[in-house]
């Protein structure tokens, strides 16, 4: 009877997951179409598909949105496969791969408002060569940022796409034994270019198709970078539904156009799968031919120089932002500041503490929330009450953001749940526990059973084993993906801004609303202390279990009689 309770209560614990995942996603999209169909007609009257067509924005912001999105997400890819090929296993590979996660962590949000401070034409870059290299003594009119056709904003996504990319195909390579598959490829006299393309990426690609797929539905469908450094007429199609959105006469149309946007995402997505088959084809054709080539050096040290150059900006885009904001006098065409202080912090220290206070109570109750679930969901699969169901956890990262939150807003504002603590929270959550699954779920499913066996046969029972055995042993993962789940959250700013109702001003509810017309030196201290906020929690994550380790390695070393273990 005990055992049949116990079962139930697993069962109960199985459903209850799959309700608060499941129902939400459905929910979002239901809010969205009843809209868009005209079955709401006291909040969305007209005919919204009409309405959003008719619009003169629509054509040219779609447009707009597949020039930039599928440029940067095509950027993106090869950039990555550059940097594998031209740097993996030297120097700058360790280098890069080091540089990699703190890039990582930083919003998108900041990474924006750093790009325009350091390329637009009173930015750091042209400070560094006028007068001497331009003779400008004013900021030049040859161009603007952000910039009409978006390239602007594909260099954002760009800078902070790759290296998500790079750490996600780095993680694939020890599964794959690269340096086998290179010294065969070697040894038949192929050079190391072609042992990748023929050898390594055929069986690479598949494992970071997922990741590809969510970069394309981001840049497709991004808000707060496109509100940044995107242009402005038109704007992105995203940019343009919450300018309906916010009009309340236009809440069809809204929905009809997020609609439509999730339609455009699946075509792009589908087009992708038949450029694959295309592309295999090709590639199947050229092994056949056994075409040895011979190695291009200029193209290993020109990847080099671009990958480097790409990090470079990132890191460059975060400096210049600190130094903005301990800035009081940068005149241009000054390459420095001819006066420092801390008066945009202290000026505004009361405003950025509600909302960074906001920001990190949102962040920590995500990211327990998060792991609490992914690792009940894991345990649950591993015990065989649960089925292994990958794909669904990565509907809301695949399914345009937009489409979800309007829905979303709409059903909150029908249930009276708009504008709560907890619903902000609940939507966060639903953005980050797909990345902790991501993270967790190779390491959880890999575990050596062996420790679970050699704890139960010493008498240990199965919370016993979980918390003093298998937990502790996988505290890297945890933590890292502890700090992917805060990352996240931070950076959010759309679910904050149509669920909270504006009773929440997080970070990057300020950022983005202040950087039309605020001073330069409060932005760029809302951007580095949005971007701390994650840093810390990388750093936290690389730091506790170096030191969970030493501390133990001391005390195994204490329990060591002096003499030898053997004496």
């Amino acid at each position: 009877m005990q055992l049949m309770s116990g079962r139930a209560l697993l069962r109960l614990l199985t459903g209850a997951m799959l309700i608060l995942f499941v129902v939400p996603i459905t929910l979002g999209m239901a809010g969205t179409v009843l809209p868009a169909f005209g079955y709401m007609p006291t909040l969305a009257p007209g005919n919204g598909f009409l309405d959003v067509v008719s619009d003169s924005r629509f054509p040219r912001a779609v447009l707009l949105t597949l020039f930039t999105g599928l440029s940067a997400t095509a950027l993106v890819l090869l950039l990555s496969i550059i940097a594998l090929v031209s740097l993996h296993r030297s120097r700058l590979w360790s280098w890069l791969s080091a540089a990699m996660p703190p890039l990582l962590a930083v919003p998108h949000a900041a990474i924006a408002v750093g790009l325009v401070f350091l390329i637009s034409p009173s930015g750091a870059v042209v400070r560094m060569i006028s007068p001497s290299l331009t003779g400008w003594s004013k900021p030049p009119d040859a161009w603007i940022v952000p910039d009409a056709l978006g390239l602007s904003l594909i260099l954002g996504l760009v800078i902070k796409e790759v290296p998500f990319l790079i750490l996600a195909a780095a993680a694939q390579l020890s599964h794959l034994n690269v340096d086998a598959s290179l010294k065969i490829g070697r040894t038949l006299g192929y050079s190391p270019a072609r042992c990748w393309s023929r050898l390594i990426l055929p069986r690479l690609y598949p494992r970071i198709r997922l990741v590809l797929l969510i970069i394309m539905g981001f840049n497709l469908t991004v808000v707060d970078m496109a509100l940044l450094l995107g242009p402005s007429t038109p704007p992105t199609f995203s940019v343009f539904l919450m300018s309906l959105v916010n009009d309340p006469g236009s809440r069809a149309a809204a929905s009809a156009g997020a609609l439509l946007l999730c339609v455009l995402v699946a075509a792009c997505f589908a087009s992708l799968r038949l450029l694959e088959g295309l592309v295999s084809r090709v590639a199947r054709a050229r092994r056949r031919s056994g075409a040895r080539g011979k190695g291009s050096r200029l193209f290993r040290i020109l990847g080099k120089v671009v990958v480097v150059l790409m990090v470079v900006l990132s890191i460059a885009s975060m400096l210049v932002l600190l130094i903005w904001s301990v800035t009081r006098r940068w005149r241009f065409p000054d390459m420095y500041p001819s006066t420092w202080s801390l008066h945009a912090w202290i000026s505004e220290g009361a405003d950025l503490l509600s909302p960074a206070l906001s920001t990190l109570s949102i962040s920590l109750s995500v990211a327990v929330l998060a792991m609490l679930a992914t690792v009940v969901w894991l345990e649950l699969e591993r015990l065989g009450h649960a089925p292994k169901l990958d794909g669904l956890w990565y509907v809301p990262l695949l399914v345009p953001q937009v489409s979800l939150i309007f829905g979303w807003q709409a059903m909150a504002y029908w249930a009276g749940a708009d504008g709560l603590w907890i619903t902000v929270v609940y939507s966060h959550w639903l953005f980050s526990m797909p990345y902790v699954v991501l993270i967790l779920a190779v390491a959880w499913r890999e575990f050596d059973p062996y420790w679970n066996h050699a704890a139960h046969t010493l008498g240990a029972g199965y919370f016993r084993v979980l918390f003093r055995v298998r937990l502790p042993l996988m505290i890297k993962p945890l933590c890292q993906a502890a700090a992917v789940a805060i990352a996240v959250s931070v950076a959010q700013y759309l679910p904050t801004l149509l669920l909270g109702a504006g009773r929440h001003q997080t970070l990057a509810i300020e950022l983005v609303t202040s950087f039309g017309g605020g001073d330069r030196r409060a932005i760029a201290a809302l951007a580095v202390l949005q971007s701390l906020l994650p840093l810390c929690a990388f750093v936290l994550a690389l730091a506790y279990p170096y030191h969970r380790s030493m501390k133990q390695a001391r005390n195994n070393a204490r329990a060591v009689p002096a003499g030898g273990a053997f004496e």
